[in-house]
This record gives structure tokens, C-alpha cells and sequence, in this order.
């Protein structure tokens, strides 16, 4: 499991290896509490899209919504121009903290 830290700006990113990258339409990224609550979506204008991936940067103040020494679920949710849908694989982070609890 990988760690995501409070107050820091990690990349979450998502590589595709059988969906051509140049025909999604639609994607978001989802960030969700152990709880099922939605902590936080991004869509595709915010992501930076490769040759075979689509990444997100987070913000200091979108990891300090995290839950201190929770568990958080990340997805991506996409769709081709076809009207394809599909959905990654979900990956878990454990959410670790630094000293200062706020944007520097």
C-alpha cells in the first residue's frame, strides 16, 4: 500500500495500457474515505495527460482534507469519445502527516 503525506503535492497517476490515451473524452480522479465518502474529484482539464497515462497533482490544501492516519481509496473513471466507459483499478493509500498541519 502506498502512502499519500498531509500538506504535501503527490501525483497520483494512471497508466493505460490498452485505452489510446488521445481518445478520452471524459476522466476524473476520485479520492474516497474508508467510509465511502467522496474526500475529493478532479476531472481531466486539471490532469496532465502523457503518451499512456493520465496524472494528477494535489494540492497542500487538497491533502490536508485527508484523513489523519486514515486509509483512502483512488480510482480514475473514463470514457472515449465511442462512448466506451471504463474505470482503473482501485488503489489504496494509507494517509501519513508531517509537522505542520497547514499550507506553507
Amino acid at each position: 500500500m502506498e502512502q499519500i503525506i498531509r500538506g504535501t503535492t503527490p501525483t497520483v497517476k494512471f497508466t493505460f495500457a490498452t485505452v489510446d490515451v488521445t481518445t478520452i473524452s471524459v476522466a476524473f480522479m476520485s479520492i474516497v474515505a474508508s467510509d465511502g465518502t467522496i474526500l475529493l474529484t478532479k476531472d481531466i482539464t486539471t490532469a496532465e495527460v502523457g503518451e499512456d497515462y493520465l496524472a494528477w497533482t494535489l494540492t497542500q490544501t487538497e491533502t490536508l482534507i485527508l484523513p489523519v492516519h486514515g486509509k483512502v481509496q483512488v480510482w480514475c473513471d473514463w470514457r472515449i469519445a465511442d462512448g466506451t466507459r471504463g474505470r482503473s483499478n482501485i488503489a489504496e493509500y494509507t494517509i501519513g502527516v508531517t509537522g505542520k498541519n497547514e499550507v506553507i
